[in-house]
């Protein structure tokens, strides 16, 4: 049943998913829920004349349903998306930029995925991102403290890891997306503008080359045991982590709070520090972003096409963003928000160095070869680090097979 927020018609009806349920005893979120409330309400005495009658689409369908709905022409009135579908949404999403202010206080990366030809399309509510989780007291005792950022640095302080102790040094999924951040870092890019795949370009393939051979590297040397490929999913590092089993990974930033600080007794939660992703050079920077957004279809900046627009605007709101993110520990997109302890004051630790490695976030390309390159990317990594294929052989027949995909 629609959740709705104002009193009288017409009705407005956006899309959204249950976890922005405002109701506490439904919401995958209950802490989160009087912030979404607050929003609604400021939202419905400003637009006393419309009402918002959220439709709820359970999670394996919403995609699939919005890109249904647009080649049939029924799209909903707006949508909440994942920030990785928006470009899929380019020719149908509305321009927000009268409704959205200080549009340079996003992140570059929310600028660079949800803006086109200078028209904001969707309001990036919040994000998140990858990182290296690292154990400082073994830091202090097999290198100088310092958490590695250079590959070179992980395999030497790996190296003593499992010389000294009885646990494995370094470990990580053998996703794409996991590990594309050390691609990115070497300015790897996977399809142009167009949406046409380049990775036969000489530095492209010499990138792919190059993370394969440091991910052979790390077998070779026992720093990262070949059963990495077993690895089902960030939770399984976070517990390997609190159990003492691994002293580095990587993770995502939402595991210090969730994982660690709210599941470890006292204060041993402490030892886990945070660093950016390590990278070939030490003056390569990149993460993988994630996090969701809101959009509106209705086109107009009159009458309900504008009270819906002031509905999806009012989720990128300064004060709106502060409370929602503080509420859930989620990060925000504005970067300003992170000095202003009125507006946002999380106790989630190491807030700061999530705002720095956010500078160098690089979203997911959301183009339809994507899904077969992180699936071929996958494969090559798994064959690579099993022993199966060489890094080289691994890569060539990355790109065969995503030529002949998008050929086909």
């Amino acid at each position: 049943m629609p959740t709705q927020s104002g009193n009288n018609q017409p009705e407005l009806s956006p899309l959204t998913g249950p976890f922005y349920r405002t109701l506490k005893q439904q919401s995958a979120q209950p802490a989160a829920t009087p912030a979404i409330r607050a929003q609604h309400e400021e939202w419905a005495r400003a637009n006393p004349d419309y009402r918002i009658a959220l439709e709820y689409q359970s999670s394996d369908e919403w995609r699939e349903s919005l890109l249904t709905r647009t080649s049939r022409g029924t799209l909903p009135d707006g949508s909440t998306i994942d920030s990785f579908w928006a470009p899929e949404f380019y020719e149908q999403l509305q321009p927000l930029n009268d409704y959205v202010v200080d549009l340079e206080d996003f992140f570059p990366f929310v600028r660079e995925a949800a803006t086109r030809d200078g028209d904001l399309l969707a309001a990036w509510k919040y994000a998140g991102c990858g990182c290296l989780y690292y154990r400082q007291d073994l830091l202090d005792r097999y290198g100088d403290g310092s958490p590695p950022r250079t590959w070179a640095d992980v395999l030497a302080v790996g190296r003593d890891i499992a010389e000294g102790e009885d646990i494995t040094p370094f470990l990580f999924q053998c996703s794409a997306f996991d590990n594309l951040p050390y691609f990115w870092g070497q300015g790897g890019a996977l399809v142009s503008d167009d949406g046409v795949p380049v990775l036969h370009r000489d530095r492209n393939r010499r990138a792919l080359v190059d993370t394969l051979s440091f991910l052979q590297e790390l077998i070779s040397d026992g720093v990262t045991p070949r059963d990495v490929v077993t690895v089902s999913g960030v939770e399984e590092l976070a517990r390997l982590g609190r159990t003492d089993q691994v002293a580095m990974f990587l993770g995502n930033n939402d595991q210090i709070e969730r994982s660690f600080k709210n599941k470890v007794d006292g204060d041993r939660w402490r030892r886990w520090r945070v660093a950016e992703i390590p990278m070939k050079k030490p003056d390569q920077f990149a993460t993988g972003v994630g996090g969701f957004a809101e959009g509106t279809f209705r086109a107009g900046d009159t009458g309900g096409a504008a009270a819906l627009k002031e509905f999806v605007a009012k989720f990128v709101e300064p004060a709106s963003m502060g409370r929602y993110c503080e509420s859930a520990a989620l990060l925000p997109t504005r970067e300003s928000l992170y000095d202003d302890r009125e507006l946002y004051d999380p106790d989630t630790p190491y807030q700061q160095q999530f705002r720095e490695f956010l500078q160098h976030g690089v979203p997911r390309p959301a183009v339809p070869i994507y899904p077969t390159i992180a699936d071929e990317y996958e494969h090559a990594i798994e064959s690579v680090i099993t022993g199966a294929a060489e890094p080289q052989p691994a890569v060539e027949t990355m790109i065969e097979n995503v030529t002949e995909a998008f050929e086909s």
